[in-house]
């Protein structure tokens, strides 16, 4: 009878708790929070997905004000979430309480009265534990007046029971491929907390998926409380300052708080560097026409092939000015490795996609102030329209082409003997007397020049032709810059197709200055070689360059002192104004080897920087290349009279300051013989250019 009033008495206690659950759950679960709870572990998993990892939203420089408006909305909805997650796990408490509840009430033996006991006790203090988490103080009181009857005072007999063991159940093959599949498809921060809750550091670190879900499966009891923890630490890990949020303060509200303004930090913080990502990009990528560019659907058939044997993306693709990127790590050993499968991915998968874009994996400025820059893929258009317009650049290159003639024959003006001849011939022809002039002698002066000039560019060209071909590189027909102080400035092609890496830019820059300067360079020397071996009737009439011009450059000069002038510096120390003849091919490689040295120098979009963004890579080569320009720039204000560095600084920065198109593979450096082979040609340049004191 005892007995039977005690299991009374604790039916009745148990009905007044459910009662107080019920009113909890309704409590919880009041229309204001704006969803229903889940009524299962696997819904409640299917709710968290909405908790991920912080999506970057796409930039857009249309209107600032609606991407103000879309933060806002973002940094608000991260808000409701981090709520939502907090009354979440706190349902599935209540859930679980209301289970054993329910299991509590339907069970007709209880085996022993202390058992009985320690069950109902265990119950009471898990609603009380709800209740005071829930409401406030005064609530919790009036609600926890109703658990009096569960305080019993009747003492119990204790019975003994026997011992029931626990019967491990193994998962079926169909049942592990489901459970496998499922973890496969949860969010990062789910995954990393069920992996954590296995024993796991993190889900990367799982090697045996199998393994994994029988270590779920064994610790399927876990409380609460822990898979909280664990799933704040994920979510937290992938916010910067969020994990120290979550470690340095136990409070629940104070966290939540805390991760949301991290979050909203984090949002500031990308929208400010989405433009930043792509400043070490040409304006040819950034202001790429909109018929041309991918599309949010174009991204996401990239971002579907990447898996966590691929590439591990971090968010999905942000729109960025000419195109979107993806942020990740590469699980591959190389960047080849990385764009040769996605390559075959895509051959299968979507091949009328490449018609169309192209993937690059290449460095961008880092979010994080950790580090400079990090790895990310950029999807673009697959050509690149040159900005400068055809009738343009048709007229430059006319205009160019007119003053590289003038300025060979300016080249005599200071020979008496010469001007006199021009001037009788001059004179003959205007007395309208047919056949009284010849310039043949000053054309067999002239043409020598001018071939040495086009022998050296044109070989310039069949370099950089040669290795487009080659490579797979569409290039623009040249542009020829002009020049105040030289016939010509340089002749520039501008990339229409990317790389396939930086081996193959670097190939294309080196080919054609470095086959030009040698022409170039071979051509002076056998130019002065002419000038002290011709007769004194044709050394009257030789072409001249003035001393001052001449020591512009330190190698140039110490060449033609030293063949010369027996290299005392006789030549060379003179007033420099003082014409000093030379044999029109002396001249023709004089100038041309000034002209090839400055399509060396390493920076913009030069072949020179071609080249410095092939050993260096993108960030450092912008380093490098406004170190050199400051350089040039200091030198060039202590250069007296002809200033050539001066007038190439300043068609430099009209025409090519910008870097080069983005390679495919803009990750792996080139070897180290292309290196030196670099450094080489840059110290050459800098013995060229640099002034002789």
């Amino acid at each position: 009878m005892t007995k039977y009033t005690t299991i009374q008495s604790t039916r009745g206690s148990a009905m007044v708790a459910a009662t107080l659950f019920l009113s909890l759950t309704m409590m919880c679960t009041r229309p204001t929070m704006g969803f229903a709870p889940p009524n299962s572990f696997a819904k409640q998993q299917k709710y968290h997905k909405v908790i991920q990892t912080p999506t970057i939203l796409k930039s857009s420089n249309d209107n600032s004000g609606d991407e103000a408006r879309r933060l806002k909305e973002k940094a608000d909805q991260y808000r409701n979430e981090a709520e939502k997650l907090r009354l979440t796990l706190g349902l599935k408490r209540i859930e679980e309480l209301k289970d054993d509840i329910q299991k509590f009430m339907s069970t007709e033996e209880f085996g022993s009265t202390e058992q009985e006991q320690k069950k109902f006790t265990e119950l009471k203090a898990r609603v009380e534990e709800l209740v005071r988490k829930s409401v406030g103080d005064a609530e919790a009181e009036q609600l926890l007046a109703g658990l009096s009857s569960f305080s019993s005072n009747n003492s119990v007999m204790p019975v003994q029971s026997s011992p029931s063991s626990e019967v491990s159940v193994a998962l079926t093959e169909e049942e592990m491929k489901s459970a496998i599949s499922f973890v496969g498809s949860l969010p990062i921060p789910v995954k990393d907390t069920l992996a954590k809750a296995a024993g796991y550091p993190n889900y990367d670190s799982i090697i045996n998926l199998e393994e994994f879900v029988n270590n779920l499966y064994v610790n399927k009891d876990a409380s609460t409380e822990k898979l909280r923890r664990l799933y704040f630490q994920a979510f937290a890990k992938n916010i910067p300052g969020g994990a120290d949020i979550v470690v340095k303060d136990s409070n629940e509200e104070y966290e939540i708080e805390g991760l949301s303004k991290a979050i909203q930090q984090q949002i500031n913080d990308r929208m400010e560097n989405s433009t930043r990502a792509m400043e070490l990009f040409p304006r040819v990528v950034q202001d790429a026409d909109e018929a041309i560019l991918p599309r949010e659907i174009d991204a996401n058939v990239i971002f579907q092939l990447l898996d966590r044997t691929t590439f591990m993306a971090v968010e999905k693709p942000m729109q960025v000015e000419g195109g979107y990127i993806i942020r990740g790590k590469n699980k591959r050993k190389t960047a080849t490795q990385l764009l040769e499968v996605i390559d075959e991915k895509l051959a299968k998968e979507s091949p009328q996609w490449q018609e169309s874009f192209q993937l690059s994996f290449v460095e961008i400025y880092a979010d994080s102030s950790e580090q400079l820059f990090e790895d990310a893929l950029l999807i673009t258009p697959n050509k690149f329209a040159p900005m400068a317009p055809k009738l343009f650049a048709g007229v430059i290159t006319a205009i160019s082409l007119f003053s590289s003639f003038v300025y060979c024959i300016d080249t005599f003006s200071e020979n008496e003997a010469v001007m006199q001849k021009l001037k009788e011939a001059s004179e003959q022809a205007t007395s309208g007397i047919v056949g009284a002039y010849d310039l043949t002698w000053f054309n067999e002066l002239l043409v020598p020049m001018l071939v040495t000039l086009g022998l050296a560019q044109g070989l310039h060209e069949a370099g950089h032709l040669v290795m487009s071909w080659s490579k797979g590189i569409k290039m623009t027909p040249p542009t020829i810059l002009p020049s105040q102080a030289l016939p010509y400035l340089s002749f520039q092609n501008r990339l229409k197709t990317s790389p396939k890496d930086y081996t193959d830019l670097y190939d294309f820059a080196f080919a054609g200055p470095v086959t030009g300067l040698t022409v170039s360079f071979i051509a002076l020397l056998f130019g002065l070689q002419l000038t002290t071996e011709v007769d004194q009737s044709v050394a009257q009439l030789l072409p001249s360059l003035p001393v001052g011009f001449i020591t512009q450059s330190t190698l140039g000069g110490t060449i033609v002192d030293l063949l010369l002038g027996g290299g005392d510096g006789i030549l060379i120390n003179q007033d420099p104004s003082t014409q000093i003849p030379l044999h029109p091919i002396a001249i023709g490689g004089f100038l041309g080897m000034i002209i090839h040295a400055f399509d060396l120098v390493p920076i913009g979009s030069t072949d020179g920087g071609r080249m410095s963004q092939a050993v260096l890579g993108r960030v450092w080569h912008l380093t490098f290349s406004s170190l050199v320009f400051t350089v040039l720039f200091l030198t060039s204000l202590f250069s007296d009279g002809f200033n050539l560095l001066l007038g190439f600084l300043f068609i430099y920065s009209f025409t090519q300051r910008d870097m080069e198109i983005p390679c495919k593979n803009e990750i792996d450096r080139v070897e180290l013989p292309r290196a030196v082979a670099a450094f080489v040609s840059w110290v050459l340049v800098a013995l060229i250019l640099c002034p002789l004191s």
